[in-house]
C-alpha cells in the first residue's frame, strides 16, 4: 500500500487509499461542523469567510479564518517534510506522517472535552487542528498517488465526473451512430475504464463518512472524533509493518 509512489502505482492500491482515507476526511469535515460550525477538509470555505468577514469589518473572524487556511497549508508542508525529508524507508515516512495527523485530531478530542468555551474565536482555534490534520491527510495521499488523488474535498472529484461523463457519453454516441448535438473537436476515444468508479469510489466514501460522523458527533460529541483518530492511527500502524519492497533483494531464479 505504502511501497509506491506515483502515477504508476497499481490503480486498485490507490482506490483503496481513497476510500479509506476520503471516508477520514468526510467524517471529520461533518462532525468539525456539527461541533464548531466550520467545514476543515477543505479551505475554499474558509477563504469565502474571510472575505465576507473583512467586508462587514469584522477583522477578528476574519483573522481566525485566515489562520483555518494557514493551518491548513502547514498541515500540508509538515507532512510533505516528513515524507520527503525522512531518512526512514517511504512506508515507515508514511507512517510517521499518519501518526502526526491521528496525533493531532486525538489533541482535538482532549482540547475540546477539556474547554467547554462556546466563543466563536475559541472554536476557530479547535478547528485549525483538524485544518492542519486535513493539510496532512491531502498532502501525503497526493504524493503517495502522484497527484491522481484527492481525499479531503469533492469539487474536483465531481468536475472529474463531468468529464468522463462528458468523454463515456461521446464514445457510446459514436459506437451506436447516434447524431450529435455539437461537431466534436477531438474524435471521441473509449475512456479509462477505471478512472469513473475511482471517483465514484471517492465520493461514496467521503459520503459514507460524512454521514456516519454526523450521526456519531449528534450522540458522542467531540469524542466520536476518536473515530477517525483510530483509523488514521490503524493507517500509520499498517504502514509501520510494511518493508520497502526496493531493499529486498529479488529471489534467486531457479
Amino acid at each position: 500500500m505504502f511501497r509506491h509512489e506515483g502515477p504508476a502505482r497499481d490503480p486498485r492500491l490507490n482506490a483503496r487509499i481513497a476510500a479509506y482515507l476520503a471516508w477520514i476526511a468526510g467524517f471529520v469535515n461533518s462532525g468539525g461542523f456539527i461541533l464548531l460550525g466550520t467545514f476543515t477538509s477543505h479551505v475554499t470555505g474558509n477563504i469565502g469567510r474571510a472575505s465576507t468577514d473583512l467586508a462587514e469589518g469584522d477583522f477578528g473572524a476574519a483573522a481566525s479564518a485566515l489562520i483555518l487556511v494557514l493551518s491548513f497549508f502547514l498541515g500540508s508542508f509538515g507532512a510533505s517534510l516528513i515524507i520527503e525529508g525522512s531518512s526512514e524507508r517511504m512506508p515507515q515516512a508514511y507512517g510517521i506522517a499518519l501518526s502526526a495527523q491521528a496525533l493531532l485530531l486525538m489533541s482535538f478530542v482532549f482540547i475540546a472535552a477539556l474547554s467547554r468555551a462556546t466563543h466563536a474565536r475559541v472554536l476557530d482555534a479547535q478547528a485549525a487542528l483538524l485544518c492542519m490534520a486535513m493539510g496532512m491527510q491531502n498532502s501525503l495521499v497526493t504524493r503517495l498517488s502522484g497527484a491522481v488523488v484527492r481525499t479531503t474535498h469533492l469539487t474536483g472529484i465531481v468536475t472529474d465526473l463531468g468529464i468522463e461523463a462528458a468523454r463515456w457519453y461521446r464514445w457510446r454516441r459514436a459506437r451506436l451512430n447516434l447524431p450529435a448535438l455539437f461537431k466534436g473537436r477531438v474524435s471521441p476515444e473509449k475512456p479509462a475504464k477505471r478512472q469513473a468508479p475511482l471517483l465514484l469510489t471517492i465520493v461514496g466514501a467521503f459520503l459514507s463518512g460524512a454521514l456516519l460522523g454526523s450521526l456519531l458527533t449528534v450522540h458522542a460529541s467531540r469524542w466520536a472524533m476518536m473515530v477517525p483518530a483510530a483509523a488514521t492511527l490503524a493507517a500509520s500502524i499498517y504502514a509501520f509493518s510494511q518493508r520497502d519492497r526496493l531493499s529486498i533483494p529479488p529471489p534467486p531464479r531457479e
